[in-house]
């Protein structure tokens, strides 16, 4: 049994609003698994883009690649 079975388990809640929920869930993995394709799709063409610069280019644009990342997720302010 699943996660999702166990904690909305339909034996003991109401079935439209367990159908209600499993569809909302349904819709967010369908959302994130868009997203993940759009993230890699957008690492491929960066991928495409640097491979035009030349490699002391490509050393510079990946370190500000790095640095962009831990400014977007904190990394380093803890």
């Amino acid at each position: 049994m699943d996660f999702y079975s166990q904690i909305f388990n339909p034996n003991y809640m109401n079935q439209s609003q367990y159908q209600q929920i499993q569809a909302q869930i349904m819709q967010y993995q369908q959302n994130q698994s868009q997203e993940v394709y759009n993230f890699v799709k957008a690492v491929h063409d960066m991928c495409k883009a640097m491979k035009k610069l030349d490699p002391e280019h490509q050393q510079q644009a990946f370190a500000l690649c790095l640095a962009e990342f831990a400014r977007e997720f904190g990394w380093g302010n803890q």
